[in-house]
Order: structure tokens, then C-alpha cells, then sequence
């Protein structure tokens, strides 16, 4: 019989996406003003519709955009011997980040508390709340080579992991066990 567990995560709005959106503003202020200063200087009207064209463009820009950025969470379950991992943008779309064959697993563990493997991977996801507190690294095998995916479980999450993963990962994480 299978095991199911689930878990979801809301991502922090980190300071990198805030300082996103501060230039995507201040750029659009900027080329706003630019076109006033022209059209004022030649009055010419066509530059003025190029202004409020570009004002409405930044508005559409910043609505639109603002809250696709901050509301972001992060769906794990745990079926089987298959961690899912989903983004969920807007309580509305989701898309797939990851799917792993939990025995494919090589190295696990906490991001502050252990180094993370130097291979060269093939790709990389982090799918984590933004807090490196909470964070763990995981490295698996497949198509694409060997993945690093960041992600923060809790504990019913690791446990429905642990029939499934490496025996020396198992007494490595939950026996405390070197």
C-alpha cells in the first residue's frame, strides 16, 4: 500500500524580487518623463501619446506582474516512491518544477547545516520559502544528469521519503548516525 503525504509552501517575498520591481518602475518613470521633456521642448503631440501610452503600459506592467511575483507557493507530495514538487502562481496556475524517484536520491540534507555535492548539474530548482533556515538540498539522477532541487519539508514530508531513500541517507538524517 502507498503512502500519501502533501505539503505547501508560500514563498517570502525575497528582497531580489522587490528590488525587481523598484527598476521596472523607476525605468518607466524614467522614459516618462523623458517623453514629457521632449514633447515639451518640440511640442510635439505624437510624443505626448507616446507618453501616456508608455504611463499605461507601466500600470498594466506593475498589476499585472506585482502579484504573479509575490504570490507563489510550492505544492510537495510524497506518492509512493515519487516526490512531486508544483508551483502554484496566483492560487490559479500550476506548473510542474520537479518529479523525483525518491530511491534516485544521492545526497540529502540541510543547506545550512551540510555542503552541497560540486558535480556540475544538469539543472537546478529551487523551490524552498526563501528561508535557509528551513531548506534542504536534494541531488538525483535524471535524463538531464544529476539535479539539485531546493525545497523545505517538514517532517511528515521526510518521513514519507524515508521507506524509499538510500539506507546510509536514512541512518545519515534521522538516527543522527555518521
Amino acid at each position: 500500500m502507498s503512502s500519501f503525504c502533501e505539503q505547501v509552501v508560500k514563498r517570502k517575498f525575497s528582497l531580489a524580487n522587490k528590488i525587481l520591481i523598484a527598476a521596472i518602475g523607476m525605468a518607466f518613470a524614467a522614459a516618462e518623463l523623458y517623453c514629457i521633456f521632449v514633447a515639451m521642448k518640440y511640442q510635439q503631440p505624437s510624443v505626448f501619446v507616446l507618453a501616456i501610452c508608455i504611463a499605461l503600459l507601466a500600470i498594466a506592467v506593475l498589476l499585472f506582474m506585482f502579484p504573479r511575483i509575490k504570490n507563489v507557493e510550492y505544492d510537495y507530495s510524497v506518492m509512493g516512491n515519487t516526490l512531486s514538487v508544483d508551483k502554484v502562481i496566483n492560487l490559479s496556475k500550476r506548473k510542474k518544477v520537479a518529479r523525483v524517484e525518491i530511491s534516485t536520491i544521492e545526497a540529502l540534507g540541510r543547506l545550512n547545516d551540510e555542503e552541497v555535492p560540486n558535480y556540475k548539474y544538469g539543472r537546478q530548482k529551487d523551490a524552498s520559502d526563501g528561508s535557509n533556515e528551513s531548506t534542504y538540498f536534494c541531488v538525483y539522477t535524471s535524463d538531464k544528469g544529476k539535479c539539485l532541487l531546493l525545497f523545505s519539508p517538514n517532517e511528515k514530508i521526510m518521513n514519507g521519503m524515508k521507506p524509499h531513500l538510500n539506507r546510509d541517507l536514512v541512518i545519515k538524517h534521522f538516527y543522527n548516525k555518521k
